[in-house]
């Protein structure tokens, strides 16, 4: 073979491939802070090392609340609250079903304990005559009983279990969306149990009003108001202290910056029922109104508009009153019917609390309250403490393989701890590529996968110590040995890889981010195990007359 073609041959194998894989792949996930370097001193080829060493960083990986400091939350769901929400629907749905069907003798009083509606008769026959009518037409929501006078009536029990799941299911996505809306990388929010929302936060600084966003109900109702006073008491004595359960009374939202506010120190009286929900808003965003006030102004889909119109419409000349978690934000008197589906949030305090309502309104109200459980915080030097110690972990299990290789492989034992580096950035590619968020479980995982990986290469180096032994030459022993170890590799790695599929799917937060890199770690263990070594092997053969190595 001559020079040229050799050396066209060695142009175009497949460690050069690799070789620009790897620049590329380089200049995709890594970048430099410019602030750092800017700011740095150094000077000399030591200085410029360690200048760029420390600007360095990692594009398109997030660092978990262990690494880069911050909190750490455990919410539970109070999913009775969302069963005793979705039974309110149910009750208001009734008034119009026993309307509609013209059910001669209406229930007494009708009032929701605990997770059912009980509605009680003058009369057993009346009782009755409710009973038969839910059966015939409810049955696939509720389960009616009736003892005596009373009629009880329950959820199904596939609807009850949907509201449960789906109460969670819902949290998630909201908070998804709320924490969105502040433009901060690396947020986690996760399913963990039954009933628990799983929130990771690493370097916020505002935690408490991020907590504040986070619990807030954001439950937007819009009632007509029947009657408005200046204390509770006063509304209380109409009912002889006995109010209704078809109402409410709620407090008007206090400006404490404004101390002639409208709404503040003042109380209403509203149904029970909302007529239209915040459900059907479709965007909310920070304005002004003619006053240079902050207001937040919000649109509703053609649904909503359309429902909008028909409540303005038919209550002209009263009070509508805007309701975000049962505090009376304002309560304008309607002039006329409001078309466009469109309407404005006064009475706020600050700029920021305009901020922080758009962007709950537009995420959508939560199903259940949430409550804070378990807090935790993580300092960010902690997290800097974390990320050095699991640096140093895959410095000394790198260096423990270097030390096993070379000592019983010689050289082919390098060109295995040049895979396991290139193991390791393909790994961080990957998590790079698909936005991973980095935690120490998950350095945990990188450095198993680091012991794991020489796994391979031992396989195809005994396969190839067993070739020579039977007299094949160098070159067809080691092709062979990739061939031949091949199957044990796949079985090996493909078990482990489903392990992290099953980690991933049932654990926690913290195993999660083990799995990720576990599972990440196997994909570039073959790649890395199998082509790159190879390409090396190639490499040496094609550019280099060897006839012998020891393995």
């Amino acid at each position: 073979m001559n020079t040229q073609t050799r050396l066209a041959r060695i142009i175009v194998s497949p460690l050069v491939l690799w070789i620009v894989g790897v620049a590329i792949g380089s200049y995709y996930m890594v970048s430099f802070d410019k602030k750092t370097l800017q700011q740095s001193t150094e000077t000399g080829l030591v200085g410029t090392v360690k200048k760029y060493y420390n600007a360095a960083k990692l594009a398109y990986i997030q660092k978990g609340i262990d690494l880069a400091g911050g909190t750490y939350l455990v919410l539970g769901v109070e999913i009775e609250k969302a069963l005793e929400n979705r039974l309110g629907i149910e009750s208001k749905g009734l008034d119009s079903l026993f309307k509609n069907k013209e059910l001669k003798v209406l229930p007494v009083t009708k009032e929701i304990k605990g997770l059912s509606i009980e509605m009680t008769f003058p009369d057993d026959g009346a009782a009755k005559a409710c009973l038969n009518l839910l059966k015939e037409t409810k049955m696939q929501v509720l389960r009616p009983s009736q003892s005596d006078t009373v009629v009880t009536v329950v959820l199904a029990p596939e609807i009850e279990q949907a509201v449960r799941t789906g109460a969670v299911d819902q949290a998630v996505n909201v908070l998804t969306a709320r924490l969105g809306g502040y433009g901060v990388e690396g947020i986690i929010v996760q399913q963990h149990g039954e009933r628990q929302v799983v929130v990771q936060l690493p370097g916020i600084d505002d935690s408490e009003r991020v907590k504040s966003v986070i619990t807030k109900t954001a439950l937007l109702e819009m009632k007509i108001v029947e009657k408005v006073a200046g204390s509770k008491e006063s509304l209380m004595d109409e009912f002889d202290g006995d109010l209704p359960s078809d109402k409410m009374i709620i407090p008007g939202k206090r400006d404490v910056t404004d101390a002639d506010s409208e709404e503040g120190g003042r109380w209403y009286l509203v149904s029970a029922f909302p007529d239209l929900t915040g459900d059907h808003i479709i965007d909310a965003r920070v304005d002004r109104d003619e006053y240079n006030k902050t207001v937040v102004s919000f649109k509703l889909d053609s649904v909503g508009a359309r429902e909008f119109a028909d409540l303005t419409g038919k209550n002209v000349g009263r009070q509508l009153g805007i309701i975000i978690d049962n505090v009376m934000m304002n309560a304008p008197s309607v002039r006329d019917e409001i078309r466009g589906g469109s309407g404005i949030i006064t009475g706020l305090a600050s700029h920021k609390e305009a901020i922080d309502l758009s962007i709950v309104l537009k995420s959508g109200a939560l199903s259940a309250p949430l409550k804070i459980e378990q807090e935790n915080r993580v300092g960010a030097s902690l997290g800097q403490d974390s990320i050095n110690k699991g640096m140093l972990s895959c410095l000394v299990a790198l260096l423990l393989l270097f030390i096993f290789s070379i000592f019983y492989y010689k050289i082919p034992g390098l060109l295995a701890v040049l895979a396991l580096i290139c193991n390791i950035f393909v790994t961080m590619l990957f998590l790079s590529y698909f936005r991973a968020t980095l935690t120490l479980p998950g350095i945990a995982g990188i450095v198993l996968t680091i012991g794991m990986a020489i796994d391979a290469s031992i396989l195809i180096y005994e396969k190839v110590k067993e070739e020579l032994l039977l007299g094949v030459p160098l070159r067809k022993s080691v092709y062979d040995g990739f061939s031949g170890a091949m199957a044990v590799i796949l079985d090996s790695n493909i078990t482990t890889f489903l392990t992290g599929m099953v980690l991933y799917q049932f654990g926690g937060p913290a195993i999660k981010g083990f799995a990720v890199t576990l599972m990440a770690g196997i994909i570039a263990t073959l790649l890395t195990g199998i082509y790159f070594l190879r390409a090396m092997f190639s490499f040496i053969f094609e550019a280099t007359n060897v006839k012998t190595l020891k393995f």
